[in-house]
């Protein structure tokens, strides 16, 4: 049995779909999306509005420009990114239950908050015939933390964004390619670090198996990773897949930080 189906179905036993809130554990029915009863959706800061032009972080209405103060200072290596939330208190609480605490189903549930964040750019695709991305890759974890975690949670968000596409355009779903990148080496939680620290202990730390180049050659990838905050890690894996051959990367996060200024990320440690 593939790992992302057992972890479903460990996902209903534990918490059956409409009964329980995965978050705080309140009866809920089956209205409710996301396994989340109405008070835990109301408190999560969803992207609905204006989002940085390159890497989909939650833009200000009173803020100016395009781009966010990141995306201005640097240059990144994907083509766009996409994000569902933003980076709070609540948003934290979910992902340090995922990633810490053992409760990969909610991961699995994460994923249809992936593909609804997409799903009109993907049916817009579908009518005209065409897949706006060939193949989905999951930033991967290094072996140490898979075997600690049990499970890489962008994969299980992943292989749950794929299940939805496929109920929706059987003919034009993209592959799921789970091992096509990894990590060369194992670094340091990055949590700790500013972003310099982050984009230098990230450096060359991803690459695409040299046998499987051909899955990624020539072909429109979307990168889905967990957080987005200062795109060190999205870069680093983003390079890899160009280097590697892929025609474009776009980057889809559950969360993403704020739009913070260069001085502010520079003192980041989350």
């Amino acid at each position: 049995m593939k790992l992302s189906k057992a972890v479903s179905e460990i996902s209903e036993a534990v918490f059956p779909s409409g009964i329980y809130c995965i978050v705080c554990g309140s009866l809920i029915d089956r209205s409710r999306m996301y396994g989340l009863c109405d008070e835990c959706i109301r408190k999560l800061h969803w992207i609905n509005g204006r989002t940085c032009g390159k890497c989909g972080k939650a833009l200000p209405d009173e803020y100016l420009g395009e781009l966010c103060y990141d995306c201005m200072e640097l240059e990144h290596f994907f083509t766009r990114g996409f994000s569902c939330l933003t980076y709070g208190f609540y948003e934290r609480q979910i992902m340090m239950d995922i990633k810490y605490h053992g409760k990969g189903y909610m991961a699995v549930k994460m994923g249809d908050v992936l593909f609804d964040r997409m799903e009109t750019l993907i049916m817009a695709a579908a009518k005209k015939g065409i897949k706006p991305f060939d193949v989905v890759i999951p930033v991967p974890v290094s072996e140490s933390r898979r075997r600690k975690r049990g499970y890489n949670q962008a994969e299980l968000m992943t292989a749950q964004f794929i299940k939805r596409w496929k109920s929706v355009d059987r003919d034009g779903w993209p592959l799921h390619e789970r091992n096509v990148l990894e990590r060369r080496h194992e670094t340091e939680m990055l949590r700790s670090m500013n972003p310099s620290e982050r984009r230098l202990a990230l450096k060359d730390a991803f690459e695409v198996k040299s046998h499987k180049a051909d899955r990624v050659r020539a072909k429109a990838v979307l990168l889905v990773d967990d957080i987005y905050t200062t795109g060190a890690t999205a870069d680093a894996c983003s390079k890899a897949l160009i280097e590697a051959g892929a025609e474009a990367v776009y980057l889809l996060t559950l969360c993403s930080g704020g739009n913070r200024k260069p001085e502010e990320l520079e003192k980041l440690r989350d």
